[in-house]
């Protein structure tokens, strides 16, 4: 059992408005993982992404757990996610927000898990903000030993990042992002962690918003095991 990374694709708008759409179109097959990671300047509002038009929708889930609103309520972020996507051979995916904002971006990540796995959430990650040169998540811990990590940031500074972690070991920073001064990176693990972030680093000290979101992978049940009949044995011999 193991995740592959597919593709990630993204688009960035500094204008107002409502929508933005990513700039390519993802080869989605069924069961994919799929992670958005968005964000906006402004006050708090709804975040949904989902295909821009037609079925399948491949609609996000976005808990409230892993979205922040800055504490100077002119910055936020959210990590949305669709378990076991629809077949979508040009999905191309769209973010809408509840009011007009400025700044939009989008990124999201596909991800393909072994045939016949089952993919769950793993608990609820975490989320933090700053004034910094260091981005970091805060704490959470996974329990699967077939996992799939994702960070990401957004910032009011006008800053990418570099040097990428995930648990404090290097991370990989998809083609596609950053998305003008926003960026994901991502682990693909099968050993747990405790008390580990997703980091990075910024070329200079500035406010930031900082998420880590996790999932893991189980494989279906186990055939059943059925003897295999024996073929017959002939006996040769004097009566």
């Amino acid at each position: 059992m193991a995740f592959t990374f597919i593709a990630c694709v993204g688009g960035n708008d500094d204008a107002s408005g409502t929508t933005l759409d990513c700039s390519a179109t993802l080869n989605v097959a069924a069961g994919d993982l799929l992670i958005a990671h968005c964000e906006h300047d402004g006050t708090t509002t709804t975040f949904a992404v989902a295909k821009d038009s037609g079925s399948p929708a491949n609609a996000f889930t976005f808990d409230a757990v892993n979205q922040i609103e800055a504490s100077f309520n002119d910055l936020e972020i959210a990590q949305g996610y669709v378990l076991s996507a629809a077949a979508d051979a040009t999905a191309t995916f769209r973010l809408t927000v509840g009011a007009a904002r400025t700044f939009r971006r989008v990124l999201v990540l596909q991800f393909r898990p072994s045939a016949g796995d089952t993919v769950t959430k793993d608990g609820d990650g975490n989320k933090a903000q700053g004034n910094s040169t260091a981005p970091n998540s805060g704490n959470f811990s996974t329990t699967g030993t077939d996992e799939v990590v994702v960070g990401g940031y957004g910032d009011y500074s006008a800053q990418n990042t570099s040097s990428e972690q995930i648990n404090s070991v290097a991370a990989i920073e998809p083609t596609g992002s950053p998305q003008s001064f926003t960026s994901v990176w991502y682990r693909i693990l099968t050993a747990t962690f405790t008390g580990g972030a997703a980091s990075a680093t910024l070329g200079g000290a500035g406010d930031w918003l900082c998420g880590g979101i996790a999932f893991k992978a189980t494989g279906g049940a186990a055939a059943p095991n059925v003897p295999v009949p024996m073929p017959p044995t002939c006996f040769f011999g004097t009566l």
